[in-house]
């Protein structure tokens, strides 16, 4: 009964307090020393509906990455410059990967939970802390950028082979979708190359000095990406009208992908031609509605375009938007361009539209959890590897979420909404309760 009020008195505070709240640790310490005698004899209370058990807790996603993800065998493949490390680099590693787990969204407050108990308990140390602010950035600055991209890569195979990234389309036709998308984050620029399936990861990146060089980093970022994962494994990698040019539709068909863009812009000799073919009726044409997004649309496409050598499919969607937002047309149209053929014109529109996973379930999402927006350092070196670290968390974590997570979060809370956010406050009330 007294972990019940005390759990429920935690979620009027975070209810009330939203973003200010730092660390539920530092509210629960003085508290720890009288919930540990109860619950140690009764370990099913970790899995027990009937006193809001924690079906989903950080042990359990610890064992789900490990089982499927080999993530216990990544601390030692991770190089660094230190020469006589008193805290182990997979350490580190791990501590920044679970940030956006955790929810933490500073390294100060990153600092303050490594010096509890229950921090020292899960990562199995006799220190006073795990690693203070200052010594996780001097260490993420020297990590081995190779070693940490091959992490990357790792876990991307390991869910293919789960099937994680099989994307099904309207016609039943199944791919693997890359998107491809500049970012900036804390003062860095760099081109982010994502994956989109049954959950959304991020496989690499690749910085770049400002605006201007969006193009040549992405070129650089997909010749490894192809290299690493081999030739054909993206059916379709998608981009914005900013890639929209002859280099890069032939860089996706020298490595078995075909590149797809979406654009509002026809200034393009290709969109003219389609536009030419269009107000003559001879092109396919379809009607439908999109209930999931709230909207009608029309979609008209046709095959065989010629542009600079190559041959395009060219669709032209209009939408109309039954409950638009604040400030947002209810009318839109933006054209499809790509080397690929055999899709329908509902196929071309959903691919469009997925084009945005990057955008929404990746950088909003992690800005969302860490506040990745925000300059953590005045290092580039070191804010790369921060959001490498916290992208591959963030990709655990959809993975997680997806095969078993959301449905102990039911399990666990019924009746509260099902969000990251609250996903990040039931692992850290569980970390208390499982380290003790």
């Amino acid at each position: 009964m007294r972990v019940m009020e005390i759990l429920k008195s935690a979620e009027i505070t975070d209810k009330t307090e939203g973003s200010s709240l730092i660390s539920l640790f530092s509210l629960w310490d003085g508290m720890v020393r009288a919930l540990c005698p109860v619950l140690r004899p009764e370990k099913s209370l970790l899995g027990s509906p009937k006193l809001g058990g924690f079906n989903m807790n950080i042990g359990q996603f610890r064992k789900y990455c490990t089982k499927n993800f080999n993530m216990g065998t990544w601390g030692g493949k991770i190089q660094d410059k230190r020469r006589r490390p008193e805290i182990p680099a997979g350490e580190i590693f791990e501590s920044i990967s679970y940030m956006p787990v955790l929810g933490q969204r500073s390294l100060l407050e990153l600092d303050e939970f490594s010096r509890t108990p229950e921090a020292r308990k899960w990562y199995g140390t006799d220190r006073d802390m795990v690693a203070s602010d200052t010594t996780v950035e001097r260490v993420a600055g020297g990590f081995m950028r190779q070693s940490i991209q091959d992490i990357g890569y790792e876990m991307i195979d390991s869910a293919d082979q789960e099937a994680l990234w099989d994307l099904k389309l309207p016609s039943g036709k199944k791919l693997r979708f890359g998107i491809v998308d500049g970012h900036w984050a804390g003062g860095l620029w760099a081109s982010v190359l994502a994956v989109s399936g049954k959950t959304d990861g991020v496989v690499d990146l690749e910085r770049y000095p400002g605006r201007g060089h969006e193009l040549s980093a992405t070129r650089r970022l997909l010749k490894r990406a192809f290299r690493k994962l081999g030739k054909g494994f993206f059916g379709i990698v998608a981009g914005d009208g900013l890639y929209a040019t002859k280099e890069d539709f032939e860089l996706c068909l020298d490595h078995g992908s075909h590149l797809l863009v979406k654009t509002d812009e026809e200034g393009l000799a290709a969109i003219q031609d389609a536009c030419y073919l269009f107000r003559c009726e001879d092109g396919l044409h379809l009607e439908g509605s999109d209930a999931k997004r709230h909207m009608e649309y029309e979609v008209t496409w046709t095959e065989g375009i010629e542009w600079q050598g190559l041959s395009l499919t060219v669709a032209h969607v209009e939408e109309h938007h039954l409950r638009p937002a604040k400030d947002e047309p209810e009318d839109i149209e933006f054209w499809v361009l790509t080397t690929a053929t055999g899709f329908t014109g509902e196929d071309l529109r959903e691919l469009a539209h997925l084009r945005w996973e990057i955008e929404n379930n990746i950088f909003k999402r992690l800005n969302h959890l860490v506040g990745s927006k925000r300059p953590w350092s005045h290092k580039p070196k070191v804010m790369e590897m921060l959001l490498r670290i916290w992208m591959i968390g963030l990709t655990l974590l959809g993975a997680y979420l997806f095969q078993e997570g959301w449905i102990c979060f039911k399990q666990t809370w019924e009746s509260v909404k099902k969000t990251w956010r609250a996903v990040t406050r039931l692992m850290k009330r569980s970390l208390l309760l499982l380290a003790t």
